[in-house]
């Protein structure tokens, strides 16, 4: 088996980060009493950065990346790329975008956590984690790993990447400004949305890696 066995050092790699992901993610969840000092240093410092121009911004990036949105773009994008005949990655897509939901509400459920009482727009449910973080992660993340899959240049890998940190980023400032979220929320939505961007990158692989040994297989027997 792939994820326990003998393993090339890239899924070593991977593997040990979605590891410490999740354990980053579970101690954090257990200790969001030791962030409340943190928590409340960055909430007032978001209040000072507000403004009445960016604002309007700054609720269209939360519009946007809401989970429910891009459960709605993936799934979209999941249609295409099975018509593409890109069927594995279809899958693998619609699979991370969905397990990412269910985790995330599963996460709200289990963790109590009240929003900050002095947000720019209404927001519902439990603050912890930021599903819209935990969803990018995953969201682009997969993106991200088929562009390096596709594209051969070392620069458009590495611009890729820039591009992919940069709105996680966005989402992550996007959530504070807008005083929704506790620094913690987007801490844990980062931890999360690796755990699971990696665990089901690893969970792909494992599986292409089984269908192509049955290839093999059957090309011997034939």
């Amino acid at each position: 088996m792939v994820l326990m066995g003998r393993q090339p050092r890239g899924q070593r790699i991977t593997l040990a980060v979605s590891l410490l992901s999740l354990i980053g993610f579970l101690l954090l969840a257990f200790s969001l009493s030791n962030f409340s000092a943190v928590n409340a240093g960055v909430n007032s410092w978001a209040v000072t950065i507000q403004a009445d121009w960016f604002t309007p911004v700054a609720v269209a990036i939360s519009v946007v990346f809401d989970t429910y949105s891009l459960l709605l773009i993936s799934l979209a994008m999941a249609v295409l790329l099975f018509y593409k005949n890109c069927r594995k990655q279809s899958v693998l897509l619609l699979g991370a975008m969905g397990g990412d939901a269910l985790l995330v509400a599963a996460s709200k459920a289990l963790v109590y956590s009240s929003r900050p009482a002095n947000e720019l727009i209404a927001e519902t449910g439990n603050s912890f984690p930021s599903g819209h973080v935990t969803g990018i992660i995953v969201f682009a993340g997969v993106l991200t790993y088929f562009a390096w899959q596709v594209w051969r240049s070392s620069k458009a890998k590495a611009a890729s990447s820039v591009f992919y940190v940069a709105i996680t980023v966005a989402v992550g400032f996007d959530r504070i400004y807008l005083n929704v979220h506790w620094f913690s929320d987007v801490l844990g939505g980062l931890l999360l949305g690796t755990f699971w961007l990696t665990f089901s990158i690893l969970v792909f692989q494992y599986l292409e890696s089984q269908q192509i040994i049955r290839w093999r297989m059957l090309s011997r027997s034939g």
